[in-house]
This record gives C-alpha cells, structure tokens and sequence, in this order.
C-alpha cells in the first residue's frame, strides 16, 4: 500500500493526497506512483511532502521498514524570476504563504461557527432546539474570545500555542480573582476555595477533554495522558514559575516594612529577605480529595 503525507506542502493547495495498492505481477521489477501536483508559480518556494509504503495488513511483510518512505520536494521556478518574486519566494520559505491562506479561511469560519448555536453547517442550525439557543448565548461571549485564538495553520502551529497559553492564563487568573471575591463574600478560608471551587473552575475544561478522547479513542492513552500532563503542568510551571519570579523579585528587593509585618519570625533569621512560603497542613485537603476519588469510581 502507498499514501502521500503533507510535510511543509499544503493538501489540495500544492499537491492532492494519493493513496493505493501497489500490485506487481509476474516479472515486473517497478511501479510507478502518481501524485497530481498544482501549478506553481515563481513566488513560491519549494515545498515537500512524504510517500510511505507499508505492508499490506493481511500480507507477507516484503517492504524494508528502512526504505519506506521517500521525501518528494516540490521545487521552486528560479529561472527568469525577478528579483521582487525571489524575495516573495524567501518570504514563503519562511511563513508557508499557503499555509497563510489556510489560517485565514480557518480563522474566518471559526468565528462563524462560534455565532451558530450548535456544530455544523446552516441546516443543523435551523434544527436548533431551544435549550441549544439558551447554551449558545450564555456561552457566546467565550465562543467569541477565544475565536480570537489564531489556527494551528500559522508558524507550524506554535502561534496558536503561545497565544492559547496566554488566553488560558487569563482565564484562570480572572477565575482565581472571582474566587477569592466569592470566597470573602462567603466568608470562606482560601484554603477551602482553593480546593472547591478554583479546583472546579480549572478542571472540568480537562475533564471534558478527557472525555472526549475516551469516548473518541480506541485506548485510554490520550485521556491518561491529557490528565496527568495537565497536573504535571500545574504543579511544575503554575507552581514553579510563579514561585521563581517571586523569588528573583523579593531577592531583587529585600527586607521591607510589609515583608517584616508579614513574616515577624523570619525577619531575624532572614537579613536580607526572601519569598516565604509558609507551610501548610495537607491533611484536611487529602482528605477531600480522597472522599471525591472515591464518589467518582
């Protein structure tokens, strides 16, 4: 069997997928594969895609797992362009111009499905039920602020990282604030909105995530995975960044009168200040987690 894989050529903008069943009958020692490439022009720098052999499933295995692939490069028109073509051509080495256009028309229709109350196309809009259109305008507003995010079509996706890290930051900063608020009103400890409702807030995004990869997936691996990377996430960069910043500040800034009210007995043993961290009884926080692991099996 043979298939095309898309490397830093776009599907159906540089080339169209192939994919088949090679058969070699008697005495025949070659085939050839036909991939259909698009026209290029002299903008366009050169691009590559991948064909992969692999053995049919029910088959004797006869492909050399070392020889299995081959990297095809789409080359660029260098003769006769001009020297404003080969500088459009140095710019879409860089960026992926196709790639460009695809972000664009991704991140145009994912405005519009955010202002549709259900997934689809216009049909199953109009199907919407009730209960659909009420979800949709509570859920609007965030539908349409992280619409914002850019596609994983710009830069190899690493826009689309960095920028849904920023907006997920945000968020969660925004529902620690509403906490804490929440927590004062109710005259709740930290520790106690800390493990409630902040805990709540930032996780049912991973449990419904999880979810989905279990329902969606033939193996657990992807909800195992999305879980214990996401706490891995939490304690090692929500922990440790903030935590080394606040050390870099309070070393920066040393002793001052707040940090002395703050920590009166520390303020001997630690001349020149520092970021505190005063430790905590875990016992109360096990506990509840325990009881919530044990409902939720």
């Amino acid at each position: 069997r043979f298939r095309t894989e898309a490397a830093t050529a776009r599907v159906d903008g540089d080339f169209f997928m192939a994919e088949g069943v090679l058969t070699f009958p008697d005495q025949v020692m070659h085939q050839v594969i036909e991939v259909k490439i698009e026209t290029r022009s002299t903008m366009e720098a050169a691009d590559t895609f991948f064909v992969i052999i692999s053995d049919e499933d029910d088959g004797d295995p006869v492909v050399d797992p070392q020889a299995s692939s081959c990297c095809v490069t789409i080359a660029a028109i260098t003769e006769g362009a001009m020297m404003g073509a080969a500088i459009v051509r140095g710019f879409d080495a860089a960026v992926n111009l196709d790639a460009f256009a695809e972000g664009n028309y991704a991140w145009k229709n994912q405005f519009i499905m955010a202002m549709r109350p259900v997934n689809g196309d216009e049909d199953d809009a109009a199907e919407a039920t009730v209960a659909d259109w009420t979800i949709h305008f509570v859920a609007l507003p965030w539908k349409l602020f992280f619409a914002m995010i850019p596609p994983a079509s710009y830069c190899g996706g690493w826009l689309c990282f960095c920028i849904a890290l920023v907006f997920i930051g945000g968020v969660t900063a925004v529902i620690g604030d509403l906490a804490s608020l929440m927590g004062c009103c109710l005259d709740l400890p930290d520790a106690i909105t800390a493990i409630t409702i902040v805990a709540l807030g930032t996780s049912l995004p991973d449990t419904f995530a999880s979810k989905v990869a279990a329902v969606e997936e033939p193996t657990a691996d992807a909800a195992i995975g999305n879980v214990t990377g996401s706490n891995s996430v939490n304690v090692f960069l929500g922990l440790g960044l903030p935590w080394m910043i606040a050390s870099i500040y309070w070393a920066a800034e040393g002793q001052t009168e707040e940090w002395r009210d703050k920590y009166p007995l520390l303020k001997n043993k630690y001349k020149d200040g520092g970021f505190a961290v005063i430790a905590g009884d875990l016992v109360f926080s096990v506990i509840i987690f325990t009881m919530c692991s044990c409902t939720a099996l």
